[in-house]
């Protein structure tokens, strides 16, 4: 729009049309349009007199005073700041059902009060550790408004239910457009078992940067008693709108009790053991049953005192879960989904601030930018040419990583240069690095060669192997690197500090 901004101002890509949101300074900020500040300032006053701040609408209040003048909103809004922006292809099914929930008791409550949403996805929620936050605030409209959404305009009852209102009527397009695609759809496809698949296309459908959704056809294709019993399900659910009023009690009844009986985690893998397997499921406290490993990584958490870790490959995350102990805000990553299912549970049952993703951080996926859609112009006064989704290396830095016995599986394993790993780690980590070496003597490397492919395949291409070249590629990008003993004696902790 050819406004010069002031200040530090990333603007977080969206397509509300009643403000949009942004960084600023690093407070998270919500700048509302001419013409719409009324409306939100009477949800906000609603949220704040019915204390609906407490069942995980993101903490929210009106500046009196809006910071960049020369953007000319009506009104600013400052948000509580979530640690980690992360979005639902990269959380495991635990946590999709979580959000599902979440969102559906968001509903309910929001209901007492004559509010609604006027969109239903998980691309409104963010985790702090694993709790779900509902952080979209201008998505919370009046219940007679949501008729009047654009994006639902024209919707009718289905054959047969002509009684339905028009809440009834918006509701269930409302359904079809953003719950089932983004929730009801990728968890019917897990509760198959068909995890990944799920995930493909989570990502390949992600919201506002396609115009497509995932469909009932592609998830029940062969399956035809499951997609009976979904059919019935989605018949009592029609039935159940034909309750007047906005509430729709019987509806959220209903699908709750859907989500109530699915049981989509995956249940075991073969790295879902590792701890127990390897004799080293300890208790979190210091203990003379402990190997150095544990001490080193115990002792390095004590000294710098991280505000953020970063866990890569976590596996079910007893490092993770020592390190919140700590007093860390902590992110666990793996690619096993059977691990981190596992670790979202114990963080939960726990109440510890750990964040558990299913991510490959070697090989991340590109960011995702918004579609255009023609009938949708931008608004916003900052610009649009921000990634929608940016890729999660780009969101996980932590002040420290932890990156335990996984170099020899990306060196070894899938071929990658020492100068990648330690770029990537350097990338992730904003003061300190945890890395464990295991060198090529080391007895699961020597008895157990299928687990590394590329040394497999050309096995006389890796005398580059060796803690030395790992320390010179360290040195490139961190000025301390101390040396220590790990578990078993073929395994080298070094703890990396940046200048």
């Amino acid at each position: 729009m050819g406004v010069m901004v002031t200040g530090n101002v990333t603007r977080l890509v969206g397509f509300d049309d009643i403000g949009e949101t942004f960084i600023s300074d690093g407070r998270v900020l919500r700048g509302i349009y001419p013409g719409k500040a009324d409306g939100v300032r009477r949800v906000l006053h609603t949220c704040i007199a019915h204390d609906l701040f407490k069942v995980g609408i993101i903490a929210t209040r009106e500046l009196e005073k809006n910071p960049h003048a020369e953007l000319g909103y009506e009104m600013t809004l400052e948000h509580a700041r979530v640690p980690f922006v992360t979005f639902p292809n990269e959380w495991p099914a635990s946590m999709l059902l979580a959000a599902a929930k979440f969102h559906l008791r968001l509903f309910q409550r929001l209901g007492t009060q004559g509010l609604t949403l006027k969109d239903w996805h998980p691309y409104n929620i963010l985790f702090d550790g694993t709790e779900p936050v509902f952080v979209d605030f201008t998505s919370i409209i009046p219940a007679d408004e949501l008729p009047k959404q654009g994006y639902l305009a024209g919707a009718k009852a289905p054959a047969g239910f002509g009684g339905w209102d028009e809440y009834s009527v918006a509701l269930y397009r409302m359904y079809q457009l953003t719950y089932e695609p983004y929730f009801g759809l990728p968890l019917a496809m897990m509760e198959q078992g068909r995890h990944a698949e799920a995930r493909e296309r989570l990502t390949a459908t992600a919201l506002n940067a396609t115009d497509s959704g995932m469909l009932r056809g592609e998830v029940f294709t062969g399956r035809k008693a499951a997609r009976a019993r979904y059919e019935l399900n989605d018949l009592r659910l029609k039935m159940a709108l034909r309750e007047h009023g906005p509430n729709k009690r019987r509806f959220f009844d209903l699908l709750g009790k859907r989500l109530d009986a699915m049981q989509v985690a995956v249940k075991g893998s073969a790295y879902s053991s590792y701890y127990a397997d390897k004799e080293e499921a300890f208790a979190s406290e210091p203990s003379i049953d402990w190997t150095n490993k544990q001490n080193v990584v115990h002792d390095a958490l004590v000294r710098f005192s991280p505000a953020t870790v970063l866990d890569i490959g976590s596996n079910t995350g007893w490092f993770s879960l020592l390190a919140a102990k700590l007093g860390s805000n902590v992110v666990g990553v793996d690619l096993d989904e059977a691990c981190i299912d596992s670790l979202f549970e114990a963080a939960r049952r726990e109440r510890l601030p750990v964040l558990p993703l299913v991510a490959n951080l070697m090989a991340p996926p590109p960011d995702i930018f918004a579609k255009t859609f023609p009938d949708e112009p931008s608004l916003s006064r900052i610009g649009r040419e921000k990634p929608l989704y940016p890729s999660p290396e780009k969101r996980l830095a932590c002040e420290m990583v932890m990156a335990l016995a996984i170099v020899h599986h990306l060196a070894l394993g899938q071929g990658h240069s020492f100068e990648r790993i330690a770029g990537t780690l350097s990338d992730l980590a904003t003061r300190y690095l945890c890395v464990e070496f295991v060198q090529r003597d080391d007895k699961m490397i020597l008895d157990d060669p299928g687990f590394f492919p590329a040394m497999t395949k050309s096995p006389g291409s890796f005398d580059w192997y060796h803690v030395d070249g790992f320390v010179a590629a360290l040195r490139k990008h961190f000025s301390e690197i101390e040396v220590l003993s790990s578990h078993p004696s073929t395994r080298l902790m070094l703890l990396c500090t940046k200048g």
